[in-house]
Formats: structure tokens, C-alpha cells, sequence
């Protein structure tokens, strides 16, 4: 009964009969780890044992990593007091006045009745560890594009945003960041940017891909430079060996010239797209799915849908 009701909790499908009495396992959860996990003060845990593949953050210059501590979050979206969504989030400066707001994927707000509108009435949690946990409040996004910027009603503290609104050199070797939700563990995996092939088709023909392999939890979370730390673009979740991204230059020519909402006293959030109803563009993301191989006829007994990225 108390896996049944952290199911609830998380909004995770009930298992078949007898998969989870016999040790089943849910795929494509938002607690899937990836890369190589950072901890933080005081945060006594060995790490080693739950890190994957390379080694990334004694490679990456000191300053970079303590930036990417201070300006990389955990935000979540809950229906009532079930989750509803997790991800990853970027503190930035809003280019009209320096305020702090977070630049991350819409789909921590889209409703599941209808994926082509956003659920105004859902409530975000950020956290940045070790103890800071705030509500954030959605001021913008754009649906075609899947951007979000989330405001926070509370301010956090030691935190440093950037400024993703100047110009920066180009890379090709980068890292992809996500913040784990439950304790705010920082994961990274370094891979470099790549070309589509001919016939590589992604949602969005303005995506660019990486090669830093990633899971959902890692969705809106920053793409940097590896020299650096700069915002090179925001990532969405592909299961293939390659890993969308939205580039640095698209996210700032969408979001200049924009004010946000409170700062006009208003008490909603504004669609970027304004009356554009062409929505050219989709991301999927695979739904949880439940998994046995005594239960296995050539392939996994699930329940598997799509929901937006």
C-alpha cells in the first residue's frame, strides 16, 4: 500500500496484477538519474555508486561549477498535492531589469486535458539545496516553442542568474545539467554538439542536437559551454543517442522585447505567441511505463502514451 500511494503521489500508472508483487519495474520516471551526480554541503551521501559514464565535474573549471550550483534548479508542477510534472530550470536575468526568473520547458505547465493549452491553476515548487524551496509563478510562455519563464514569489538566496542575453563564442564540447528533484542532486554528462544527418527529422526544425545523453528530469535544464559554463541552449528529451536542444539564439530573439507580466500588474501569464495559432511544432515524451521480463512477449507490458516535453 505505500508504493500504491507514492504512485498516486507522483501521478504514476498503477502497475498490472502481479508485476509489482514479482519486483516490476517503472520506466521513464522523473527520479531516472543520469551522468555523474554533484552533491553539496553538508550532503554526506556517497555519490559514486548512483553515477553514470564519464567523469565531468573535476573536469570542469571551479568557478563553473559553483555558478551552475548557484543558478540551476529543480522546479515541479502540482495538481493539489499530487506532482504533476518535474524538471530542470535555469536562473537568468530578465533583461528589462536584472530580476532573477527562471527560463525552463513549458511542459511542466501544460494541461493534460487538452496538450495544446497550459494550466494556469498548477502549482510550481523550485528548489535550490541545500534548503531553499520556494513557489514560483508562471510569467510567460511559448507554446510552439515550449519555453516557459517562471518568476519566483519568494527570493533565494546565494544565487547567481545569467545573463544568457549577451553574445558568447561558439563551442562544441558541452554539458548537459539537471538537478534531481527529490534532493536537488546536480547530474551532468559532457558529450559535444553535433549535425543532423539527411534524414534526421526532428519536432522542431530549429532544434540542434548534442551528444550528451540524458533523462526526463533533465528537460528545460541548461546546455553549457565546457570551457565556460555559458548557456548554450536548453534541452528536451530524446531516447535515441542523441539529445535535442534549443539554441541560445532562438530562446533570446523570442523572449527580447518582452516584459513580463507582473511588472504591467497583471495577475496572468501571457502566451509570447500572442494570436498565432499555427503550432508547427510537438515534443513528445514518453509516458512511465511498467516492466517485467517474466511478463515479456516480445515487448514491455505497459501503459504508454504521449505527453508534451
Amino acid at each position: 500500500m505505500a508504493d500504491v500511494n507514492y504512485l498516486k503521489s507522483r501521478a504514476y500508472p498503477q502497475p498490472p496484477p502481479l508485476v509489482l508483487e514479482c519486483d516490476g519495474r517503472l520506466f521513464n520516471t522523473f527520479e531516472e538519474e543520469f551522468g555523474q551526480l554533484y552533491g553539496y554541503k553538508d550532503y554526506n551521501c556517497n555519490l559514486d555508486h548512483r553515477s553514470f559514464g564519464e567523469q565531468v565535474w573535476a573536469k570542469l573549471p571551479k568557478k563553473v561549477v559553483t555558478n551552475i550550483g548557484r543558478r540551476v534548479v529543480s522546479l515541479s508542477s502540482y495538481d493539489g498535492d499530487v506532482r504533476y510534472f518535474s524538471c530542470t530550470g535555469l536562473l537568468i536575468k530578465w533583461h528589462k531589469n536584472g530580476k532573477p526568473v527562471i527560463l525552463t520547458s513549458a511542459s511542466l505547465v501544460r494541461s493534460r486535458v487538452d496538450e495544446d493549452k497550459i494550466d494556469e491553476k498548477l502549482k510550481i515548487k523550485v528548489l535550490l539545496p541545500p534548503k531553499q524551496v520556494v513557489h514560483g509563478t508562471l510569467e510567460l510562455y511559448h507554446s510552439d516553442y515550449n519555453i516557459a519563464v517562471i518568476s519566483l514569489q519568494k527570493p533565494l538566496y546565494g544565487i547567481r542568474p545569467e545573463n544568457i542575453f549577451c553574445t558568447v563564442e561558439r563551442t562544441r564540447r558541452v554539458v548537459a545539467i539537471g538537478r534531481e528533484a527529490e534532493d536537488g542532486l546536480l547530474m551532468g554528462t559532457i558529450g559535444k554538439l553535433v549535425k543532423k544527418r539527411p534524414n534526421e527529422k526532428l519536432n522542431c526544425e530549429d532544434l540542434k542536437l548534442s551528444t550528451c545523453k540524458i533523462k526526463k528530469v533533465g528537460i528545460g535544464g541548461p546546455l553549457v559551454n565546457f570551457d565556460n559554463g555559458y548557456f548554450v541552449g536548453m534541452n528536451f528529451y530524446g531516447e535515441t543517442g542523441v539529445t535535442p536542444y534549443l539554441p541560445r539564439a532562438i530562446i533570446v530573439e523570442v523572449l527580447s522585447g518582452i516584459d513580463l507580466p507582473s511588472q504591467r500588474g497583471m495577475d496572468h501569464a501571457t502566451d509570447i505567441m500572442g494570436a498565432a495559432t499555427v503550432k508547427k511544432n510537438r515534443w513528445p515524451v514518453p509516458k512511465p511505463y511498467w516492466y517485467h521480463p517474466l511478463f515479456d512477449d516480445d515487448a514491455p507490458l505497459h501503459f504508454y502514451g504521449r505527453q508534451l516535453q
